[in-house]
């Protein structure tokens, strides 16, 4: 009987390898007669800051335009498999521009507060310290 490999998937992990851009899928939905999308729609067809540039810089990033009725939105898929819609209603073509790089920059994962100077995803090298663990003539006496 041979022996067959079990496939896998590999992970993305930046620094290891090639640069994997986190968000790799871009919808911009928007209203052809609505009122609040009427920056959108400039930024689909303005000269300078228009959505051709900004895909020429971003060639990694996949973008997808859809025309349906509702607000303007920016619907972002991650690597990760989150995906996140971002409302731009009634924003000019610089505040879209601002608003899909920041997007565009961002990691997918949910936001958070760091509340310890130093992140690490490994435990410490040096292990648990307790003073039970030092001889007793050696501890700290009160």
């Amino acid at each position: 009987m041979p022996v067959k490999a079990i496939s896998k998937s590999t992970l993305a992990r930046n620094g290891i390898g090639a640069f994997v851009r986190p968000c790799y899928k871009v919808t911009l939905q928007y209203c052809n007669w609505g009122g609040s999308s009427q920056g959108m729609r400039d930024f689909l067809t303005h000269e300078k800051r228009s959505l051709n540039k900004f895909a020429s810089d971003n060639k990694d990033v996949f973008f997808e335009i859809k025309q349906q009725s509702g607000h303007p939105q920016l619907v972002l898929h991650y690597n990760n498999g989150k995906t996140e819609a971002v409302d731009v209603r009634n924003q000019s073509v610089s505040e879209i521009t601002k608003q899909l790089w920041e997007s565009v920059q961002r990691s997918g994962n949910d936001r958070f507060k760091f509340n310890q100077k130093v992140m690490s995803n490994n435990e410490s090298v040096r292990g648990i310290w307790s003073p039970l663990h030092v001889a007793k003539e050696n501890r700290h006496k009160i």
